[in-house]
């Protein structure tokens, strides 16, 4: 799995390729969920009845809590940079990213 693999269940929003190619679903997945937490959250703040659909999403939502996922979409894009980062550091022994090297990962 995703997760087994790299630590952290928080799947890049802009995913390069080898990933999308293993795991071709999963960005997807991630998006719809980010969305229906919105949604979960939108209607608590606007109504005060639980229904079973907003009771089954909490539930869903709080289950993928549990495992680390993130759903604030800028804090996800600031842990993919953190991973990269520590991935970086993992293969270099540093983390003084040059420009050259990795332009994005040294402007983060």
């Amino acid at each position: 799995s995703f997760q087994a693999k790299h630590g952290q269940c928080n799947f890049p929003q802009n995913a390069p390729a080898e990933l999308t190619k293993k795991f071709p679903t999963l960005a997807r997945f991630c998006y719809d969920q980010r969305l229906e937490y919105k949604r979960l959250y939108h209607r608590k703040f606007y109504s005060d009845k639980m229904t079973l659909q907003v009771f089954d999403r909490d539930v869903r939502c709080r289950r993928l809590k549990e495992v680390g996922f993130e759903f604030d979409r800028k804090l996800a894009q600031w842990y993919d940079k953190y991973h990269e980062l520590v991935e970086y550091r993992n293969d270099n022994g540093h983390v003084r990213v040059r420009e050259k090297e990795d332009p994005s990962l040294h402007k983060w």
